[in-house]
């Protein structure tokens, strides 16, 4: 049975306003933020309907959010998201590589669970590659859309 779900946060939850920009979210937002003027956004905006949906079921199901760095810390997204993550797991924070399964393990052991209860959602196939060889449930992130159907198809599959 799913216990909790673990979700990225770039190209899952956040994304660039700039359709055609490729390069990391992190590395945009770390080359901006210093500019008195910065308003994140103008370059970023969140998934509302992904955050909506983790919120409807919070209180059923522990939601976390393992990220590469640390954008999700900047006061206008922080605020944003407050009271939907139980907690928020920083690779660089915590010395874990993403498309490491090792990473995995690590973070079940910190939230006292299974790597079997947890499910990962992330936009990158290394990282839900690694994620399922350490035991978890994973979902390739596609679209808003897809991505809230199968989440909901996995949490009913998980109790019945």
């Amino acid at each position: 049975m799913l216990k909790a779900i673990l979700s990225d946060l770039s190209r899952t939850l956040l994304f660039p306003v700039d359709e055609n920009y490729t390069g990391k979210l992190n590395a945009l937002h770390e080359s901006l933020k210093e500019d008195p003027n910065y308003d994140i956004h103008k370059y970023f905006f969140l998934n509302e309907e992904l955050l909506s949906f983790y919120k409807s079921i919070n209180k059923h199901i522990d939601i976390y959010m393992f990220t590469t760095k640390y954008i999700q810390e900047w006061p206008p997204l922080k605020e944003q998201m407050n009271g939907i993550f139980k907690d928020i797991f920083s690779g660089a924070r915590l010395n874990l590589k993403k498309d490491d399964p090792e990473a995995y393990n690590r973070i079940a052991e910190k939230i006292g669970l299974e790597p079997s209860e947890i499910l990962f959602i992330d936009d990158s196939e290394a990282n839900t590659d690694a994620a399922k060889e350490a035991g978890l449930f994973t979902i390739l992130f596609e679209s808003k859309q897809k991505a809230i159907i199968d989440l909901k198809k996995a949490l009913e599959n998980s109790t019945t």
